[in-house]
C-alpha cells in the first residue's frame, strides 16, 4: 500500500511539472478569449503563425531557443535595453530564416497587444502558442516578462511594452529598462 502511494505521488508530482506553467496561469471561465488556440498554427522549428493577422511570431523571448523535443524554450531569458535589442534585432536576428521565414524585426504595440489572451493572467498569452514565454512563477514577474515593442509613446520619451504575465500597456524609458523581445515577421523571405 505504501509503495503505491510514493508511485502515486511521484507520477503526481511528474504529471504537474510537465504542466507547471498550465498551473498557475487563471483564467474566466465564463468569458470568451481573445488568442484561442484554433488562431495559432504551430510550425516546425519555434515559430507559430497567427491566422488571424498572418504574422509569424517566435515562441521564446531573444536569448532563449525553441527545444522541439521538450516543446518549449530553453536558455537564459535575457533583458535588453531598447536601444541594445534593435541594435542586436540588425545585427543577429533580422535575417536568420527559420521555418523559412525571414524579416524579424520588433513588433509594434498594436501587434504585441493582438496576442494578448483577455480572459487569462499570468500570463496572458496562449499557453499552447506560446508555452515558454513565462516557465516559472518566479519569471513572471521579472523585467524580462516585459516586452519591448517599436513603438514609442507620443507624448514622452518613452517606448510602450506589454506585460506577458497581466496583459498591460506600460511605458518605459528607452535606455533605463532591460526587457524581453518578443520577434515578429510579416512572414515573407
Amino acid at each position: 500500500m505504501m509503495l503505491k502511494k510514493i508511485v502515486g505521488a511521484w507520477f503526481c508530482a511528474l504529471l504537474c511539472s510537465a504542466n507547471a506553467m498550465a498551473a498557475f496561469q487563471s483564467c474566466y471561465q465564463d468569458m470568451s478569449g481573445s488568442a484561442p488556440d484554433i488562431r495559432f498554427q504551430e510550425n516546425k522549428h519555434g515559430t507559430v503563425t497567427d491566422l488571424q493577422t498572418n504574422l509569424v511570431w517566435r515562441r521564446c523571448l531573444m536569448g532563449t531557443a525553441w527545444d522541439s523535443a521538450q516543446q518549449t524554450c530553453v536558455g537564459a531569458r535575457e533583458g535588453y535595453s531598447w536601444k541594445k535589442a534593435l541594435f542586436q534585432i540588425d545585427l543577429n536576428e533580422k535575417n536568420k530564416v527559420i521555418d523559412g521565414v525571414s524579416g524579424w524585426r520588433m513588433p509594434n504595440i498594436k501587434e504585441l497587444v493582438s496576442l494578448r489572451e483577455v480572459a487569462c493572467i499570468s500570463p496572458a498569452v496562449n499557453l499552447k502558442a506560446f508555452p515558454g514565454l513565462i516557465r516559472t512563477e518566479d519569471e513572471q514577474w521579472e523585467a524580462t516578462s516585459n516586452v519591448w515593442s517599436s513603438t514609442p509613446h507620443p507624448a514622452s520619451q518613452t517606448i510602450l511594452s506589454l506585460g506577458l504575465n497581466d496583459g498591460m500597456v506600460m511605458h518605459y524609458g528607452y535606455q533605463d529598462f532591460e526587457l524581453g523581445v518578443l520577434l515578429v515577421s510579416d512572414g515573407a523571405q
